[in-house]
């Protein structure tokens, strides 16, 4: 045989014993009562070569079929997932195994054990001589370990008592009450209010609480503006809390969340013609009732009135220094009709350049009103229409007295 082909036979012969060494271990074991969260069991293998070439120890190390299965064991939890599957478990790097517990809000604080059972196969022995011997010994097993689980008293946190000024549209705010449901006081709490929404924009996105101790609570309002681009739902938000604990350091709770209610849209104004009507070829000043219909008082209203055939105005603007939440106040405008137009009501229009209370400066929609034009008056003031019926009525008088008098017009005059 050749130098070579003794080489590549040399290189093919397998001897080694040797078995996997699984340790496990939980790289965060404090969880928090009335809590859903993953646990994470980390396995990793220190295989074991009792016999045999260091470059053959995969054979006998390496765990196949790999079973992972959590029980809760003495601890106050639900295991959700409590058996898995996951696959090979080599030297190579340790393995992340999480499983999903649910810590009740009635769980009592402190440290509890959790059973892991781990089974997996494996080859114990191996002898291999290319062409002559193929020898390998095949085991099962299962080996039970125990790890510590801390169900902590650390203050945590519930939102109560949500408020919601929200509209589609319009700025408002989120009130409620911060609970701290843990078992110890929490300082310089802060909350942060950080929309995943375009449609939702935070006016402040950190907002302080102050302190709280265990089982107290404390208020909170954040500002909120609501663009007019979003719906009209309930929304649920996020609502992490950030807090120093009993000894100074910095801490957080990421659970707290609530729903709030987005109101629909709504007119910033409310107008209303006090007398609808206009005399073809006719004008007059046409008084209109404002109203502020929003939350906040509003200054420098600038309203203007919006016209089309057959109407004119020749004074169309208004002016109104300040409104008060639900306030009215009365505006007069110039309107005019065509002598052609047909009697019926046609629409116009306003609008409002406003300041509202943080001094902005804003657009209302356009609003519109019918005004009904009616028959034209004569010269003297009164409508046409009257005047043929007058007329019509003072026909009928004298046609009466003529057929009183046998048709003789000159008794009529000497009577």
């Amino acid at each position: 045989m050749s130098a070579a082909g003794t080489a590549v036979a040399q290189s093919q012969n397998v001897y080694a014993d040797g078995e996997p060494d699984i340790k496990v271990y939980v790289p965060q074991d404090e969880v928090t009562p009335g809590s859903e969260t993953d646990f994470v069991v980390q396995l990793d293998n220190e295989g074991e070569l009792n016999d045999g070439k260091e470059a053959n120890r995969e054979y006998v190390t390496t765990a196949r079929s790999v079973i992972v299965e959590l029980d809760n064991g003495n601890a106050p939890v639900t295991v959700n997932t409590n058996r898995k599957s996951i696959g090979t478990l080599s030297e190579d790097e340790p393995r992340d195994v999480p499983f999903q517990i649910n810590v009740p809000d009635s769980a009592e604080p402190g440290a509890y054990e959790l059973e892991v059972t781990v089974e997996y196969d494996y080859t114990s022995r191996v002898r291999q001589i290319t062409g002559r011997v193929n020898d390998q010994a095949q085991e099962s097993t299962s080996v039970d370990y125990e790890v510590r689980i801390e169900i902590s008293d650390d203050a945590r946190f519930e939102v109560t008592e949500v408020d919601s000024t929200l509209r589609v549209g319009e700025e408002g705010e989120v009130t409620g009450q911060l609970e701290n449901v843990g078992g110890e006081d929490a300082t310089n709490a802060e909350v942060s209010f950080a929309p995943e929404s375009e449609t939702i924009v935070a006016l402040e996105s950190n907002v302080a609480v102050g302190d709280i101790p265990a089982g107290e609570t404390a208020n909170f309002s954040i500002p909120v503006e609501v663009t007019s681009e979003a719906e009209a739902v309930p929304r649920r938000f996020d609502l992490p809390v950030s807090f120093r604990d009993e000894n100074g350091i910095r801490q957080s709770d990421d659970d707290p969340e609530f729903l709030a209610e987005v109101a629909g849209k709504r007119d910033a104004f409310g107008i209303e013609p006090v007398d609808a009507t206009v005399a073809a070829g006719g004008s007059r000043a046409l008084d209109v009732e404002v109203t502020n219909q929003l939350d906040e008082p509003v200054t420098d209203v600038e309203g203007k009135l919006f016209v089309d055939d057959p109407f004119d105005s020749s004074s169309d603007e208004t002016f109104t220094t300040s409104l008060d939440p639900g306030e009215t106040t009365t505006v007069t405008v110039d309107l005019s009709a065509s002598s052609g137009a047909t009697p019926k009501n046609y629409p116009v229009s306003m609008d409002f350049r406003y300041t509202d209370s943080d001094g902005d400066s804003k657009l209302s929609d356009s609003y519109r009103m019918a005004i009904s034009v009616t028959e034209p008056e004569d010269d003297g003031g009164l409508p046409i229409g009257a005047l043929l019926i007058g007329l019509a009525a003072v026909a009928g008088v004298g046609a009466l007295l003529w057929r009183r008098n046998g048709g003789d017009i000159g008794d009529i005059r000497t009577q």
